[in-house]
């Protein structure tokens, strides 16, 4: 226990690792686990039933699993379960579950979530997403792996954000993200504005695939919205042992009633 600041307050019946690292005046609640390399430093609260995996470093004034700002909910067990080596900056605040929702906000390996960042109660996050500084998410909504989120943007709950998908700063979103997609919108709703091409070439993504993405792209938004579902099929059945475009294919497919993030006409892939 050399490693605990003697002025932190460890709650009886919290779990915490021999490794681990807790800096002067944080608070650990009674139903926290912390596994083996986790460093908490000064003035990090961690409240309700929550899970942190090994080697996550918290800073300061970050507030973590406290119950959901959700009106409905009424003292009910929830949980926050946050993977392994995530760096979760300064006044981050992360949220537990309802019972409405899943039970549980989720978050995946190796996210870097920026100061002041917001996630709300049941998201589930990927592996290796980045939130920016002020980014929030509001209940419900999913983001997957790899995924960037722009510096003071907004999603609406229940949105979805495919992997590799990037959101530009200061952007509302209040339609689902297509994977490997740009979003962007100042004062206005968001527009799908063509792939994240940066982003693939910096994940050493081939130049065919990416090529052949820009095309599977092309061929699902160039036309009329009311058949986007009917030439993602038509992509989906022509390269049906390409993964980059079986991912892209079923976001759409797999829940056709969701509203889709659109390009406007300028951000047609010519």
């Amino acid at each position: 226990m050399s490693n605990i600041h003697p002025t932190c307050v460890i709650e009886d019946g919290a779990v915490i690792a021999d490794s681990v690292q807790i800096g002067a005046y944080s608070v650990i609640g009674p139903n926290v686990i912390l596994a083996e390399g986790v460093n908490i430093h000064p003035h990090v609260v961690i409240s309700g039933h929550t899970s942190i995996g090994k080697d996550c470093n918290i800073y300061s004034f970050a507030s973590i699993g406290y119950e959901p700002q959700d009106l409905k909910y009424d003292n009910d067990i929830t949980y926050l379960v946050i993977g392994e080596r995530c760096l979760i900056r300064e006044n981050v605040t992360i949220h537990s579950g309802t019972i409405g929702g899943n039970s549980v906000t989720k978050i995946g390996n190796d996210c870097f979530f920026m100061v002041s960042s917001h996630i709300a109660h049941d998201c589930n996050i990927g592996d290796n997403v980045v939130l920016i500084n002020q980014a929030t998410l509001a209940g419900h909504t999913e983001v997957g792996d790899y995924a960037i989120i722009g510096g003071l943007s907004a999603l609406h709950q229940h949105v979805r954000i495919g992997k590799h998908a990037f959101v530009a700063g200061m952007t509302g979103v209040e339609q689902d993200l297509i994977p490997f997609g740009t979003a962007k919108g100042v004062l206005r709703r968001c527009a799908l504005t063509g792939l994240n091409l940066v982003g693939l070439k910096r994940r050493n993504f081939p130049k065919e695939t990416i090529s052949l993405l820009r095309a599977c792209y092309k061929t699902i938004f160039n036309g009329h919205n009311s058949e986007i579902i009917d030439r993602t099929n038509m992509v989906l059945n022509e390269y049906p042992n390409v993964p980059e475009v079986q991912d892209l294919a079923h976001f759409i497919l797999d829940k056709p009633d969701r509203n889709l993030c659109l390009p406007s006409e300028k951000s047609i892939i010519k």
